[in-house]
């Protein structure tokens, strides 16, 4: 069984329509949901007569004039029931007809900015607390998830990831395995112009990790396309009851530190400085009256608190500099020459001394 997701960025051209029905065939496609293709819901049946009659099909065309949500699938082979739409998804059951493949599957496509994509987090999560049974969710989220998941443009910032992360979490969820390509989007630049992001996902819920080890999604290379088609791969197999309980806890554990984070340490910049303007009001009384036992005890404290979060923020900017060296570090990048000037600035001898610490002589002169 194969289910794709490919945001079209448009059917009408009907030079998509023939590599839409090229792709369809040559990866045996099951079920695949078109996302975003601009069809009128009026000329949305020629078009899908074009891909071919042994295919049947759901639009969200009453939550969404621009069609953003098609599923389709051959139904000499697969059965779908639609479970619920709304302008940026369609939840439906997917069962084979020879029995041995069923699931829940949510196509999803994501507004462009953070604010419009919030009540598709809310439908998400909302959506999970009614879902009994294996879940699959696809599509282009057009959000990125982790800080390695844009080369150029802007900077990947907590605020455009919270809002999926926390979803993920909320509905319990967690990402396929996938290989192929790692981005699933760019712009098409040249050069250093070219932006390349991962927005598209395959996200399950634990029943489906634990029924399909080793489902896997592939991502292809996108053509004429600016995004890539995702293709999902099941293989069922049953996984040890033990190994569920290990992803389990592992889900328990990433909120907890989520929670320890948000806890202790959200807004570090902004708790360093106000310890020092603590630690500075502090000192200001104790200069008044420097043998106030209680202003020194509160100094102390007060300092020992600041020097733990300058610790930790410097801890923290350490991670980010890796994080920065492992996206373009070795891509002969702009970061990576810098660095290698100041490691041979670091390295290199510019004056020579004696025992007695007399200057001897300089490179140049050597």
């Amino acid at each position: 069984m194969n289910i794709s997701t490919w945001n079209m960025r448009g059917l009408n051209d009907p030079i998509k329509v023939v590599e839409i029905k090229k792709f369809l065939a040559s990866n045996n496609i099951s079920v695949v949901a078109l996302l975003e293709t601009k069809v009128q819901e009026k000329n949305s049946s020629k078009i899908q007569k074009k891909i071919g009659n042994g295919w049947q099909w759901i639009m969200n065309y009453e939550c969404s004039p621009r069609g953003r949500v098609w599923i389709g699938w051959k139904h000499a082979v697969v059965s779908v029931q639609l479970l619920h739409k709304t302008e940026f998804c369609i939840h439906c059951t997917v069962a084979s007809k020879n029995g041995l493949f069923s699931t829940t599957f949510s196509a999803v496509y994501g507004l462009l900015s953070v604010d419009t994509r919030k009540p598709m987090w809310r439908e998400i999560t909302n959506f999970s607390s009614t879902v009994t049974c294996p879940w699959l969710v696809m599509g282009d989220f057009n959000a990125v998830l982790l800080a390695a998941d844009r080369v150029n443009g802007n900077v990947v910032t907590e605020g455009e990831t919270k809002d999926f992360d926390s979803c993920m979490d909320s509905a319990g969820c967690a990402e396929l395995k996938s290989c192929g390509s790692y981005y699933s989007w760019s712009n098409k630049g040249q050069g250093n112009l070219r932006i390349c992001s991962r927005i598209d996902r395959a996200i399950a819920n634990a029943l489906w990790h634990s029924k399909f080890v080793d489902a896997v999604v592939d991502y292809l290379p996108p053509g004429i396309y600016d995004h890539s088609p995702l293709k999902g791969m099941d293989v069922s197999c049953p996984r040890s009851g033990s190994m569920l309980k290990v992803w389990t806890k592992l889900k328990v554990v990433k909120q907890g530190l989520k929670e320890l984070h948000h806890k202790d340490f959200a807004k570090l910049d902004e708790r360093i400085e106000g310890l020092r303007v603590d630690l500075g009001k502090i000192q200001t009384q104790l200069a008044a009256c420097p043998t106030d036992s209680n202003v020194q005890q509160s100094e102390r404290e007060c300092s020992e608190t600041l020097k733990k979060f300058l610790h930790i923020q410097e801890s923290a900017y350490r991670q980010k500099a890796r994080i920065q060296w492992l996206q373009v570090g070795d891509s002969n990048s702009k970061l990576f020459f810098s660095a290698m000037k100041e490691r041979i600035a670091k390295n290199s001898i510019d004056i020579l001394y004696d025992d007695t610490g007399k200057k001897l002589s300089t490179t140049q002169e050597i």
